[in-house]
């Protein structure tokens, strides 16, 4: 994860951000107002173009705290294909 954090990190032109493994039942992961980023560890069973789709996600909350159209536009900027990525981790609950 950490790895992959900076990558898309860098991306963004941001540095990589704290980050710390969740337990969650219901997300992926998450991004808290103070930019600390929370994975999931059932993210480490999913294929890898998964795991950079959470991540490039996540770490766009970093630049918009929301789910506007000026965040898509982050995500897409450094993984175009989010929605096929998007639609793909919803099967997987």
């Amino acid at each position: 994860f950490e790895q992959r954090l900076t990558l898309y990190a860098q991306k963004l032109g941001l540095s990589r951000p704290p980050f710390c493994l969740s337990n969650a039942k219901t997300r992926w992961g998450s991004c808290n107002s103070h930019g600390i980023i929370r994975l999931n560890w059932r993210l480490i069973q999913m294929p890898l173009h998964l795991v950079d789709y959470v991540i490039a996600h996540e770490l766009s909350h970093l630049l918009e705290m929301n789910h506007s159209a000026a965040f898509w536009q982050h995500v897409k900027s450094i993984y175009p294909n989010y929605l096929d990525a998007r639609k793909e981790l919803k099967r997987y609950g």
